[in-house]
């Protein structure tokens, strides 16, 4: 049988070729370049390529917050954190009520540096007074580039937080005596008694300024008059220890500044704080009004 000369030449040259690969069956041969690019397997990364694996942007070496119960007009709380990474970050903070998911309040801070430490106050009257409640404060921040605030392996972006718009005037243990409307000689009890130890601190339920400083032999010994700044109330001490009261009429006070220590002077049968709440003005147009409600909403937190 004649063959054709250029078949056979193309038997014989099918024959010289492996059916497989020579680095597929374990012998020698040339290994076959990667066709998608990147190291081949097992080998290092080069500097360009793990430089471009690694996640960019700032980042947030820590977070921290002060004073978890920040009361209204009281001593600010402080937000302290530290960023890292190039250029000025834009930083926010946000006051999420907790369970909720958006927030009631954003915080601005405007651009900080990085790879130092800042503090800022918080007051929760920023934009306006918050509304009483626990909340989880977030910070959050961009780059000039966009690129978003990233969080340490060891750092929290976010703390719990208290805010409330009074608290109780007694910073001790006590107990509940004579309340509004007792009978007394000529005239109605027009406060609520709060039977305390004797020195134990008298505060400010809330921040204002102090009306009256004074002392009464037979009535209410040396008490205290102060307005209360943003609301329509006079709070009123009575019976405080002598040489215990540490304010002045015309003095500006924070919430939960101390105001004396509970006392027995003036008509008082023992060691108490007498508290009145007045709508309006004290003795001047005003009228008082039961204080137990807000007292027992004031101890719920305080």
């Amino acid at each position: 049988m004649q063959f054709n000369k250029s078949l056979l030449q193309a038997l014989a040259l099918a024959a010289a070729v492996p059916s497989s690969p020579a680095w597929a069956a374990g012998g020698g041969g040339v290994a076959v370049p990667p066709t998608t690019g990147g190291t081949g397997y097992k080998q290092p990364l080069t500097k360009k390529q793990a430089t471009a694996r690694r996640p960019s942007g700032p980042l947030l070496s820590s977070f921290s917050l002060t004073r978890p119960r920040l009361f209204l007009y009281g001593r600010p709380a402080r937000v302290s954190f530290r960023l890292s990474g190039r250029g000025p970050v834009r930083v926010r903070l946000k006051l999420v009520p907790d369970g909720a998911r958006r927030p009631v309040r954003i915080i601005d801070l405007g651009e900080r540096r990085t790879r130092v430490t800042h503090s800022v106050a918080l007051t929760g009257l920023e934009g306006g007074t918050l509304p009483q409640g626990s909340y989880v404060l977030r910070i959050a921040g961009r780059d000039r580039r966009g690129r978003g605030l990233r969080r340490a392996p060891r750092a929290s972006s976010h703390a719990e937080l208290r805010f409330f718009h009074h608290r109780f005037p007694l910073t001790g243990s006590f107990s509940y005596g004579d309340g509004f409307g007792a009978p007394r000689p000529g005239h109605r009890h027009q406060g609520q008694d709060l039977s305390a130890v004797e020195g134990t601190p008298v505060v400010a339920p809330r921040g204002g300024t102090v009306a009256a400083v004074q002392y009464q032999a037979g009535g209410a010994g040396h008490y205290v008059v102060l307005d209360s700044r943003g609301e329509d109330y006079d709070y009123v001490f009575m019976h405080l220890r002598e040489g215990s009261v540490v304010v002045a009429q015309g003095q500006q006070i924070r919430t939960g500044q101390r105001i004396g220590d509970v006392g027995s002077t003036g008509a008082s049968s023992g060691p108490h704080l007498h508290f009145e709440i007045w709508a309006g003005p004290w003795y001047a147009g005003g009228q008082p009004i039961d204080p137990l409600p807000s007292l027992r909403a004031w101890d719920s937190w305080s």
